[in-house]
């Protein structure tokens, strides 16, 4: 029997519309029902939620019992949330994200979310080593009571600036619920190739990224991940030797679909998930997107 294809995940920002993460108004353009309807019809069978997103629906008057009623009657199978940062900072930092994960840990609970995208640390003061990891492993602690993995995104631009260094932190905080979400992304544009993944353990590997791009970097590394991305298999990255080098990691746990864009946010919402999906479709040879989809690997109790 053929193996099934692999769960793709619409993440949050995928389906946002005309929105950048890095403004001020980041809320998605289309309503969080039609996203969800839209992403599965294309074949998603996992959607990502941003945090403002799930707020301003709470805020709505609406619960997320009725939104967890939406996605299993689309089909959506694997549910992701972003994102966590200043998870080891002190002070108001802390204190704001404490009422993030808090918010965040609700929403896991009631969705049955399967992992949430956590951020490196970023400025200079930030913790490193040994109390970086503790820091990480006492936030894997937290959410393993919700069923929850925590996946952290390496940032070329963060003080975890590549795989290496993202790997020993995650493998001294040792939870089993906490690993890396690896973006091929990140991966290029932090001075890597698509074979370094190849060298991560599959069990510290939470779920990963797909896009494409150029080569070369157009204009600062920040305006080239938020608005220079491409479909893939529309740019110059080796997606299907990245996806190639994981085989050989034994990963097999879901695929996000994250495409930041100028030119792609134009889109229809329909184009936008349709578009998106059947390219990387293409790249992981998902031929029957009509069959039920494997359900990912079960997470640590």
């Amino acid at each position: 029997m053929p193996a099934r294809p692999p769960v793709l995940i619409a993440t949050c920002w995928t389906t946002a519309g005309d929105v950048r993460p890095d403004r001020a108004d980041n809320l998605g353009r289309f309503a969080l029902a039609e996203r969800i309807d839209a992403a599965a019809r294309a074949g998603y069978r996992g959607f990502g939620f941003w945090l403002g997103d799930l707020l301003a629906w709470r805020e709505s008057g609406r619960d997320y019992a009725t939104l967890r009623r939406l996605l299993g009657d689309a089909g959506i199978e694997t549910v992701e949330l972003e994102f966590l940062s200043d998870w080891h900072a002190s002070g108001e930092r802390r204190s704001r994200s404490d009422a993030a994960r808090t918010a965040l840990f609700e929403a896991a609970d009631a969705l049955g979310a399967r992992h949430l995208k956590v951020m490196p640390p970023f400025l200079p003061d930030d913790l490193t080593g040994s109390a970086l990891s503790e820091e990480f492993a006492a936030l894997c602690d937290d959410a393993r009571r919700h069923r929850l993995a925590i996946g952290l995104e390496m940032l070329p631009f963060s003080r975890l600036p590549n795989l290496p260094s993202a790997l020993a932190m995650v493998e001294a905080a040792d939870a089993a619920n906490g690993g890396l979400l690896i973006d091929i992304w990140h991966v290029m544009r932090s001075g890597g190739s698509v074979d370094d993944v190849s060298t991560i353990p599959a069990n510290h590997i939470v779920s990963i990224e797909l896009c494409d791009a150029l080569l070369a970097v157009a204009g600062t590394l920040g305006e080239d991940t938020m608005c220079r991305r491409r479909l893939c298999g529309e740019g110059e990255f080796d997606v299907r030797g990245f996806i190639a080098a994981l085989e050989r990691t034994g990963y097999q746990g879901p695929f996000g679909v994250e495409i930041l864009a100028d030119d792609f946010r134009k889109l229809t919402l329909d184009e936008a998930c349709h578009r998106s999906f059947d390219t990387t479709a293409v790249q992981l040879d998902v031929a029957a997107l009509g069959q039920p989809i494997e359900r990912p690997q079960a997470l640590p109790s």
